[in-house]
């Protein structure tokens, strides 16, 4: 880990990049031209399918470090930083978060931030929601999110919280959200604690540049729904209030769902001021 200091970077701005990528060792190549065509300072990605010691190292020689989160075989989360970015690993101590490899955090320092934090989430996605208990901890995982997110909140940190929620925010982020009502990424406790998790004091970044049903961040393997665009957004970036002012920009990189062995999900990011 890199010993705590400023962040090294002279430009005024700082590209923050999310991604589900349904196995990072899958798709290295597709993870190493997102790195050549974007040049993000950091990545934040989910389901990387893999224990910590097996995450690729080809990363080092691209001056990224890493912080990873891993599980053998499903889950986890890893993030992915430029090496003139020094920072501080957060740690999330409630049980709840120790049973699944779903989250993680660094915590670094700007001109504009003496503390900015950064959250990568993979929220259970909950199905069967006739699975009493694989709904139930979907339930009492979000709640706890919600409860790290007011600490923050209370004790005026600024902060992101990003990755994948496996929630439906809004009825149009999906074409025919009837059919979805009784799944666990449309069901309405879920989208309870969703807006809860907002009613901190979070803002979600999309909202600031497209009406809900402009943009989508997954398309199933399943049904064509990539040729069909039937797309869902479930991934977001969500902002603490000192944070909301200084973006820029969201972008979606649609393209890497229609590349060969893409992930569901395509990556997206903010551009955020930090000087």
């Amino acid at each position: 880990m890199r010993l705590w200091g400023f962040f090294l970077n002279l430009n005024s701005k700082m590209i923050i990049c999310s991604w589900n990528i349904n196995s990072v060792r899958t798709r290295v190549e597709l993870l190493k031209v997102l790195i050549k065509n974007l040049k993000p300072d950091i990545i934040l990605l989910q389901e990387i399918k893999c224990q910590n010691t097996e995450f690729p190292d080809v990363f080092k020689s691209l001056d990224y470090s890493t912080v990873t989160n891993g599980e053998k075989g499903k889950y986890g989360v890893a993030i992915l930083l430029k090496n003139t970015i020094k920072f501080k690993e957060i740690k999330f101590d409630k049980q709840i978060f120790n049973k699944q490899a779903r989250i993680c955090g660094i915590k670094i320092k700007t001109n504009l931030y003496p503390d900015l934090n950064l959250i990568n989430v993979y929220s259970p996605n909950g199905n069967p929601i006739e699975d009493k208990e694989k709904f139930q901890f979907k339930i009492d995982w979000l709640k706890e999110l919600a409860n790290v997110a007011q600490n923050f909140i209370e004790n005026r940190k600024h902060f992101v919280i990003a990755g994948d929620f496996n929630v439906l925010d809004h009825e149009n982020d999906v074409q025919d959200f009837s059919n979805w009502e009784n799944d666990a990424l449309g069901n309405l406790s879920s989208r309870k604690l969703f807006r809860k998790l907002l009613s901190t004091g979070l803002t979600n970044a999309v909202r600031l540049f497209y009406e809900p049903g402009e943009k989508y961040s997954y398309w199933d393997y399943q049904k064509a729904s990539w040729e069909r665009n039937y797309g869902l957004l479930i991934d977001h970036f969500l902002l603490s209030p000192g944070v909301t002012q200084n973006i820029n920009k969201i972008s979606f990189e649609k393209d890497f769902r229609g590349k060969e062995q893409p992930s569901d999900h395509i990556p997206f990011w903010i551009k955020l001021a930090i000087n």
